[in-house]
């Protein structure tokens, strides 16, 4: 059975109040010998209440005042690098937050954008309908996927994988085909395959001696035409 989620705020029962104390405060005080036995760094534990008289000192007393001294030794850019308080705390936590807020935010953006493009591209909604700031934003994810498959493309011919040749708005060349290979065309002429039984589709036979599928400057005769938008 999992703990639930402790609320953190003031304990108004005394009771409660003193048991909490005394049970934390063991806990708090064992994690420390465990990062100093486990980790091998130096570290000390000081804790006052109004449950004891005198204040709780972890390992010993001479122990604390050794890295207390070692402490205040380090210059004072270095001792307040990464001290924490309770406001400092909360400041960051709420950094992360509003961090991690926005980094949803665009994400999201950018799934609408997506799902309007394809509306678009299937003629379920007229582009002239859509407001034009994310008509704007549609471009730029257009360039953005672009630049991405460029980037690719490079990759590949880069590792050996394809040959791709762009010349002006052509688009690309594929001369990995073997002879008398079949090869499935989509939108834009763009051989996806050796094999098109997952992408029924016109198709056609490469005779021997030609060893480029096609491309966009001469398509086949019976290719699928691609979307287009509707006003």
């Amino acid at each position: 059975m999992t703990r639930g989620k402790i609320k953190l705020e003031y304990i108004a029962n005394d009771a409660e109040r003193k048991a909490s104390f005394k049970k934390r405060k063991k806990g708090l005080l064992n994690k420390v010998h465990e990062l100093c036995t486990l980790c091998g760094v130096q570290a000390c534990a000081i804790i006052y209440s109004s449950y004891e008289p005198e204040p709780t000192v972890w390992p010993s007393e001479l122990d604390a005042q050794h890295v207390i001294s070692r402490f205040r030794a380090l210059p004072e850019m270095e001792q307040t690098q990464r001290m924490f308080n309770q406001e400092s705390y909360t400041d960051q936590r709420i950094r992360k937050s509003q961090e991690q807020a926005q980094k949803l935010q665009r994400e999201n953006k950018i799934k609408d954008i997506e799902i309007l493009m394809h509306q678009c591209m299937a003629g379920l909604l007229n582009l002239q309908n859509v407001p034009p700031n994310y008509t704007t934003e549609m471009g730029r994810l257009a360039d953005q996927r672009k630049q991405d498959i460029l980037a690719r493309m490079e990759e590949l011919q880069r590792i050996g994988v394809v040959n791709p040749q762009m010349e002006g708005n052509q688009v690309m060349n594929f001369p990995l085909v073997n002879p008398g290979s079949e090869v499935g065309f989509g939108w834009g002429n763009v051989p996806y395959g050796f094999d098109n039984t997952d992408h029924p589709g016109p198709s056609f036979s490469i005779p021997p001696g030609n060893t480029n599928a096609g491309s966009s400057s001469n398509p086949p005769e019976n290719d699928a035409p691609g979307p287009s938008f509707r006003n």
